[in-house]
């Protein structure tokens, strides 16, 4: 019962025009509702269909990030990961359906996750190998002073 509620709350709180919209979406004011904004959601559809596919080459991904988005790939990321746009929205760490239309199917949504964090994982995997390196170098200095000393 207590869910029911919690959900019908959070819609009731979807469709008020304080909600932040994102990217590919605008809040209506004389409907009181979020629609598709039709010139930034076909960006964002290209974006999630290309990730879907297979996980695009280095400079596709970085060609696309800098025509499309001024926040560079954080702000990719960040809307890779937002499940506003297959119908979801987060409300204090609850996930509730959406009265909002997609933009993405749920699959799209999750095959475009899966290869960003394949992505990620290639591009991060460099800066963690010498960041361990480091670690253990710092650690055979550490013991090395306190070996001389004792």
């Amino acid at each position: 019962m207590k869910t029911k509620v919690l959900r019908k709350k959070a819609e009731v709180k979807q469709t008020k025009t304080d909600v932040i919209c994102p990217l590919g979406y605008k809040k209506n004011p004389s409907t009181n509702s979020i629609e598709i904004d039709e010139v930034k959601a076909p960006k964002i559809r290209i974006l999630f269909n290309m990730l879907a596919k297979e996980p695009p080459s280095d400079a596709v991904l970085i060609n696309v990030i800098n025509t499309f988005f001024k926040g560079g790939f954080l702000e990719v990321y960040s809307t890779i990961q937002n499940p506003f746009y297959c119908g979801f929205f987060e409300r204090n760490g609850y996930l509730y359906k959406g009265i909002h239309t997609p933009l993405v199917n749920i699959l799209t949504w999750e095959n475009a996750n899966e290869n960003l964090a394949k992505i990620l994982n290639r591009l991060l995997k460099p800066i963690v190998f010498y960041r361990q390196k480091l670690i253990e170098f710092s650690k055979y200095i550490e013991e090395g002073a306190r070996n001389s000393k004792g």
